[in-house]
């Protein structure tokens, strides 16, 4: 470190407090001296430093940087180490002025008070619309808005706060309620409620005034059901605090666990603990934490005195205090919410919150209001019908089109036409009728048992207000005015000697008792209202208020608007009139709704506390619903755990079934995200791509057993599926029984080893790995292809197996012949392959052995084999225990010593067709160690140099890896068909054909007949044969002396019989048994 002395130096211990290095006992203070140049002591820890927790190793790392800083600034005249920010790059800037502004974010979020604001507001977002219903009157409108208002402004700075602040809220499912809920807010306000779902007042059509405000009482519930999306704010608020108790006690307790025992009670214990002493975990404790008094360190001490003599249920038989009970176990933290809880925790909140909200969205819309059941004829629709059936007969069914000079507005009607216009005795009668049934539809419903009481009523006309004639446009007061003079009732003008007495409307349309349902008598002044010119002027109307409470205001103004919220009232108009009728003449009544309001928003009260119970009681019940993240990914391990004991080598096939559903949903995926717009797409890559979420336990445990089943059938292959099936499904205990007894099968086995394998290793150094690799992804490949099973890798050999127990004849005659076919594909893909035709250019191989090229040799042997585990509690491993698998290793050598390809015996020919044990050449009989009788060998004749590198691969059918392995068992399963008969690509299989193209009919007779004069012990007459057994006939052939072995064939096994008998001087022994023991080395070529 820079600076640094000899003189003084602080060593940094992490056990103690920070305070200490200030000036504690014992210690040197950094502000004690003159000098401020320390030492850092780099010692090792001591051993109980390594279990300390990563807050002490990061403090003492935050210890260190700023010693650190501290001496470089000392130079400077600065006592900060910071980095200025100067140092920093333009982009740190903005980085750490981003990081700075999110901290923020976080600590206002996190801030107790700001979320009490948010509560109280999120409370008053829920009832105080409601209650300004329910309680208030309209002149109190205004300050429900401005508290409204400000609730908006709080919430939108909540979600802006929370985005930057909150990991995953941004454009997530509580952002999207948040957002929703906020929104639903503006409806509250008074002047955009009023705008979207109540009746324009100007709207002169009483048809569409009744209709629209209809339709906005139904807009208006549903908003009141949309709203209640802000609960969810009370959830989160106390989902919030009770996260920030439980990490504040784990932090404490965590704490607690971590601090280091006290020296005293180290030393106390260290009597009692001997070398090699154990510590039971089920004798009680004796030691206990408490303060101490002095320096508030945590201790542990002894509870009770540890007695000799006393038989008490801590100490043994002979008195002794057992060491566990010198130790004090704190208080464990309670474990961290898993992601899986947490998960499921969050998704059970989100089902419980749509299906609430979807259930109170959907369920109205199924009741008959939402039907149109609105629309049939109430008791005030029905009688605006009679009312205006009346007022047609008296005057709508006389409708003319050409309108008279003396019309003076216009109007088509002649009732509308002038006020002074003679009217017969006839339609003084029809006027009479009209008028008392306007005067029965009053007294009906100004007061009664009708959760609506008329309040207001008014008739207008269209063709008068609004002229065709622009000339007469200024008129339109005028013939309001007119309007209101024609409907005043009971007029003797209009009636004649109809006109009914007003003191006898009372027993006219209250039937004096009479009737069922009481009518209340309309007041006089009301009745004198009706008398008088209508003067008001709402909804395009005009008319006269019904209820003696409310005054009757002047000329164009409301009596309505200015006593009714828009949500208080409901319009009612004949139903049965076509469009120019109701422009012609119509009549509005507009009735009083607050008796039902106030009780609707009571009731919705009640609605909201009942719908907070059931959100709360319904997200406890559904977190125990696991389903999605529980119980289903442990019935799938269960089920997976359940294959793999049936059969380990089916955890492949597991694999690639997670692998095509993880490409399946990626694809999803990706035609989701090529099909979204630009905006879309944006989001989804923020929300997806930008964060990295981390899966849960679940998937991570199940694709660990996926994983791990793999791993058994790639380690113990075909031998260790048996083993691990067994040991899974019938061991009692947890444990491996390496002592288990073996499984006796019959198998064909097969060993492929590298040759020049030591030269080959020496040249490729690290790279040998590498090569082996490569060469094992064929052998395996191939082997697998042909029904095989991979057992053992050995380096530069491989163990392959054909499982033959179990199968019936043929099938064994099928496989036997599977093994050759094998052997001779993976000699011809070796040669082929354009991987492995690397090598033969390789420097090094080429300095070491001329003309390189990847050989390898083949031994095949069928016969019985020891299936198990050998092994102990340390290691395992699955083996075949034989002395025929000794015999095809020997035979793999044998393949060396003859220069040929393979090497099969006698017993694996003879488990073989008998066209495909044709194309078998016998070429020794010998014995082998590890079999009791001489063995015939046989090989196929098989020349590689004739097989040309594939420099350019063909296009795969897929790229799938799933797809890849599933056709690969079609094709592997193809093999099993009768049509299939594995003789034939000897001659149809190009490559195998290529191979053998090079070795003659004639050859082979002339081999077959020297052999047998051999094994008969005729050694002159098969020295002679095998002299003339070339691959290609010669016309010279036996002409002249064959005086050297330079002009010996150069057929291996002609070579090595010719060499054999030489050494007798063709002469063979006494006791010549027709067989002979194999040497162990290789003979020269």
């Amino acid at each position: 470190m820079r600076g640094a002395t000899n003189n003084d130096h602080l060593s940094i211990m992490p056990s103690q407090p920070r305070s200490s290095l200030a000036g504690g006992r014992g210690n040197a203070g950094l502000g004690g001296g003159s000098k401020r140049t320390v030492r850092v002591s780099v010692a090792g820890p001591p051993t109980w430093f390594s279990q300390e927790s990563s807050n002490a190793r990061a403090w003492g790392q935050s210890a260190i940087q700023e010693l650190s800083g501290s001496t470089r600034s000392s130079k400077s005249g600065k006592s900060t180490g910071t980095v200025r920010p100067s140092q920093l790059s333009p982009m740190q800037e903005e980085s750490s002025r981003l990081e700075w502004m999110k901290q923020k974010c976080r600590a206002l979020s996190d801030n107790w008070k700001f979320n009490v604001l948010t509560t109280t507001l999120t409370i008053y977002a829920l009832f105080g619309d409601d209650f300004r219903l329910a309680a208030t009157h309209k002149q109190m409108d205004i300050m429900f808005n401005i508290l409204t208002i400000i609730a908006c402004i709080v919430f939108t700075m909540e979600i802006i706060v929370s985005s930057l602040g909150q990991a995953e809220y941004f454009m997530g499912f509580f952002f999207a309620l948040d957002v929703g809920s906020t929104a639903t807010l503006l409806f509250d306000l008074t002047w955009i409620g009023n705008a979207l779902f109540c009746a324009s007042d100007d709207d002169s059509g009483a048809l569409r005034t009744s209709r629209a405000g209809r339709a906005g009482a139904r807009a208006g519930r549903t908003v009141r059901i949309i709203r209640l999306m802000r609960l969810v704010k009370l959830y989160k608020a106390y989902k919030t605090n009770l996260e920030a108790k439980k990490a504040v006690e784990a932090a404490r307790l965590k704490a607690e666990a971590e601090a280091p025992p006290h020296g005293s009670d180290i030393r106390r214990l260290s009597s009692f603990l001997a070398p090699g002493d154990d510590v039971d975990e089920d004798w009680p404790q004796i030691y206990e934490s408490q303060e101490d008094s002095e320096g508030g360190d945590s201790r542990a001490t002894l509870t009770h005195a540890p007695s000799m003599n006393q038989d008490d249920s801590w100490a043994d038989e002979a008195g002794t205090v057992r060491p566990s009970q010198m130790i004090a176990e704190p208080e464990k933290p309670e474990p961290s919410q898993s992601r899986v809880g947490k998960k499921l925790s969050d998704m059970t909140t989100r089902r419980v919150i749509i299906l609430v909200l979807v259930m109170l969205i959907v369920m109205p819309q199924f009741t008959p209001s939402s039907s149109g059941w609105e629309e049939f004829l109430y008791s005030s629709n029905f009688g605006s019908d009679v009312v205006y059936e009346r007022w047609r007969s008296y005057c709508g069914g006389n409708r003319t089109e050409a309108v008279g000079a003396s019309s003076k507005f216009g109007a088509p009607l002649w009732c509308l036409q002038d006020l002074d216009s003679h009217v017969d005795d006839r339609r003084k009668s029809l006027r009479s009728w009209f008028e008392r049934a306007l005067l029965n539809f009053m007294y009906q419903h100004h007061h009664g048992s009708f959760s609506y009481r008329l309040f207001w009523v008014g008739v207008n006309s269209t063709t008068m207000t609004e002229p065709h004639d622009a000339g007469l446009a200024s008129r339109t007061e005028e013939a309001e005015g007119y309007l209101g003079k024609f409907m005043q009732l009971n007029q003797e003008k209009n009636l004649g000697k109809y006109v009914y007495p007003t003191s006898m409307w009372t027993s006219r349309f209250t039937g004096s008792g009479d009737w069922d349902d009481n009518v209340v008598p309309i007041s006089e002044v009301v009745i004198e209202r009706t008398q008088k010119e209508w003067k008001e002027r709402c909804s395009g109307h005009v008319g006269i208020p019904v209820q003696p409470a409310v005054q009757a205001l002047a000329a164009n103004d409301c009596s309505t608007t200015e006593e009714l919220r828009c949500s208080e009232r409901e319009f009612a108009t004949a139903m049965g009139l076509s469009l120019v009728e109701g422009k012609d003449f119509s009549i509005l009544f507009i009735f009083d709704t607050r008796g039902t309001t106030k009780l609707e928003a009571g009731l919705n009260i009640l609605q909201t506390i009942f719908i907070c119970l059931a959100v709360g009681v319904g997200a406890m019940s559904f977190s125990k619903d696991a389903n999605e993240l529980l119980l289903h990914p442990i019935e799938r391990m269960i089920a997976k755990m359940e294959t793999i004991k049936d059969n380990p080598l089916e955890a492949m096939r597991l694999g690639d079934l997670e692998y095509r559903r993880e490409e399946v949903e990626q694809a999803r995926k990706k035609d989701a995200l090529a099909k979204m717009s630009r905006l879309k797409r944006l989001l989804f890559q923020y929300q997806y791509m930008k964060v990295v979420k981390e899966p849960m336990e679940t998937v991570l445990l199940e694709k660990t057993i996926i994983k791990l089943g793999g791993l058994l059938a790639l380690g113990f292959g075909e031998a260790g599926a048996e083993i691990v099936g067994r040991f899974a499904g019938t061991s009692p205990g947890a444990g491996i029984r390496e002592n288990a007894l073996g499984t006796l099968v019959d198998c064909a086995f097969g060993f492929a080893a590298l040759r020049n394998f030591t030269e080959s290793m020496d040249a490729l150094k690290e790279r040998t790995m590498l090569f082996v690799n490569q060469v094992s992804e064929i052998v395996h490949g191939c082997t697998d292809d042909w029904h095989g099973a991979p057992s053992k890798n050995l380096g530069d050999a491989f163990m392959l197996v054909w499982r033959l127990t179990g199968t019936t004849p043929e099938r064994q005659t099928k496989l036997a012949d599977m093994s050759v076919m094998a052997f001779a594909k993976i000699v011809a893909e070796i040669n082929k392959s354009r991987v492995l035709a690397v090598y033969r250019a390789h420097p090094g191989l080429l300095q070491r052995m001329e003309n390189f090229r990847v050989t390898m040799g083949f031994g095949l042997h069928i016969g019985w084999a020891v299936e198990g585990a050998i092994g102990s509690e340390y290691k395992i491993d699955a083996a075949y225990l034989s002395p025929c698998v000794h015999v095809a290793s020997r035979l793999q050598m044998c393949s060396l010593h003859y220069g040929v390809s393979m090497a099969l015996s006698d017993t694996a020919v003879s488990y073989c067709s008998k066209e495909l044990a044709m194309q078998c050449r016998l070429i020794d009989h010998v014995t082998v160690k590890g079999s009791r009788t001489p063995i015939r060998l046989y090989t196929v004749d098989l020349d590689p140099s004739e097989l040309e590198v594939v420099l350019r691969m063909p296009e795969p059918v897929s790229r799938n890896r799933f797809k890849i392995r599933q056709l690969r068992e079609i094709r592997k399963n193809e093999k099993w068909n009768e049509d299939v008969f594995i003789p034939d690509l000897f001659t149809s299989d190009d490559d195998l054909a290529a191979m053998r193209r090079r070795y003659s009919k004639e050859f082979f007779h002339r081999f077959s007949m020297g052999y047998r004069n051999y094994e008969a012990g005729e050694w002159l007459a098969a020295r002679d044969m095998f002299f003339t057994c070339h691959y290609q006939p010669k016309p010279d052939v036996g002409r002249d002396p064959v005086s050297s072995e330079d002009q010996w064939p150069e057929d291996g096994p002609s070579r090595i019989l010719l060499r054999y008998m030489k050494s007798f001087n063709y002469e063979p022994p006494q006791d010549w048994p027709g067989h002979r023991e194999l040497p162990l080395a290789p003979a020269p070529r």
